[in-house]
């Protein structure tokens, strides 16, 4: 006999294997949509609640620096520590609740100089989710890497030394400022632009430090004039005969300063020499590969042209001139006697003809000054800073210590103390760091 099985209203076969499944498919469909809802919103507040204890050890941290630094108490040896009390940064304003979520956490900052860095270990507690004690764990192993991503990394500090023979070069010649760069080195003084200059050292060696030694170089170029021996009646310089004076005297000849080179030929006279050159237009490339031109793209002679600067100029030319004029004294009566160009009075010569002064090329550069009393009334005399070098250096044992040592050791092991040690001209310390951090 064929089993009746069991009909909807509608009187459709209802599988009864299914219906007795259907609970524990809707167990499933619960843990498959809510349980991944209730993981997600448990990551983001997770996430959102890390992000919130990050603002806090960055609040603390700039805090601390600034508070060490007030008090004078940053480390400045390599691997030297400071500590700074939370209670303190409270006291003295450093900190408010606000930058710890509303809580006035206690605890301490410690701050190890690294390298040209300070690296800082947090430990904070009574501060809510962001307390170290609660939110992290045990200490991590040591490592010599830095463990990038951790919140809260201790540094610790190892030393080992080498025995170090110090020397020091003889100078360098001296360097004008012009040869020199215009940075400052490390060394705190500005180094010849051709460091090859420098003196050499020993391949092994290691520089300590560039010392610079300065001096003034001079110069000077000597005023002259020409002296006569009578005033008589003459008149002032003029290149043609002035109105009422009949003689020209040769003895007093003079020359005036060049004109500026131009585009027009002058005149020509029987009194003035004529010079020509070639004339370009000069331009260097700003930046933007743009012509900016010397005198606004005029033509001009070279020797008249910044060319350091002004480093390029375009290929058509011109002819460019300029001119100057002899002139005299003219007189009436008797005529003076002139003497040749001299800086000193000469003895039958008692006036000087002011207007002819010239002044004479300078002498090249020279470690000693001319100029004296004596000289100080015809002598214009420069002086400029010269600079020469030498190296301090160091040749370095290998290293003293089979293991690099812990602070307490490592002092015990030398009988100094670290500053002590790293002080004294006969050693080189050297500072390795190993890390750790706490567990999340």
């Amino acid at each position: 006999m064929k089993r009746r099985g069991y009909v909807d209203e509608e009187g459709n076969t209802i599988n009864q294997s299914f219906e007795n499944k259907k609970p524990l498919l809707r167990f499933f469909f619960v843990i498959g949509t809510v349980l991944p809802v209730v993981i997600i919103i448990f990551i983001i507040v997770a996430l959102i609640q890390n992000g919130n204890c990050l603002n806090v050890y960055k609040s603390i941290e700039n805090a601390s620096l600034k508070y060490a630094k007030d008090q004078g108490n940053l480390p400045t040896l390599e691997g030297e520590t400071t500590t700074v009390r939370l209670d303190d940064l409270y006291n003295d304003k450093y900190l408010s609740s606000a930058n710890t979520n509303n809580s006035l956490c206690s605890g301490n900052v410690k701050i190890t100089k690294y390298k040209e860095d300070y690296l800082y270990t947090i430990d904070v507690r009574n501060c809510g989710q962001c307390s170290v004690n609660k939110k992290y764990g045990e200490w991590s192993k040591e490592q010599t890497s830095y463990p990038s991503g951790k919140a809260i990394v201790d540094i610790i500090p190892y030393y080992n030394y080498y025995i170090k023979d110090t020397s020091t070069t003889g100078w360098t010649d001296y360097f004008d400022d012009s040869e020199l760069q215009d940075e400052t080195s490390k060394y705190g003084i500005r180094l010849p632009l051709d460091e090859e200059k420098l003196p050499s050292i020993p391949k092994e060696a290691e520089i300590s430090n560039i010392e610079n030694d300065t001096t003034y170089y001079y110069r000077y170029r000597d005023r002259s004039w020409k002296w006569y021996d009578i005033e008589g009646d003459y008149s002032d310089f003029s290149s043609e005969q002035p109105q009422g004076y009949v003689n020209k005297d040769e003895g007093s000849e003079i020359y005036t300063n060049w004109t500026d080179y131009s585009l027009n030929y002058p005149e020509e006279k029987d009194y003035r020499t004529i010079q020509s050159t070639t004339g370009y237009k000069f331009y260097y490339l700003n930046k933007d590969g743009e012509k900016v031109y010397y005198n606004s793209g005029q033509y001009s002679a070279q020797e008249d042209v910044d060319t350091d600067k002004y480093d390029q100029r375009d290929d058509d030319t011109t002819t460019l001139y300029r001119y100057r004029d002899k002139m005299w004294r003219w007189y009436n009566g008797q005529k003076r006697k002139y003497s040749s160009y001299t800086s000193r009075q000469p003895n039958d010569k008692p006036f000087k003809d002011e207007e002819t002064e010239t002044l004479g090329t300078p002498t090249s550069w020279d470690s000693e000054s001319h100029s004296s009393a004596e000289t100080s009334e015809y002598r214009v005399e420069e002086r400029k800073i010269m600079t020469r070098f030498r190296i301090k250096y160091d040749i370095l044992s290998l290293k003293v210590l089979d293991e690099p040592l812990n602070r307490q050791d490592f002092e015990k092991k030398v009988k100094m103390t670290i500053p002590q040690f790293a002080t004294n001209n006969n050693y080189k310390l050297e500072v390795t760091y190993k890390f750790r951090y706490r567990k999340s």
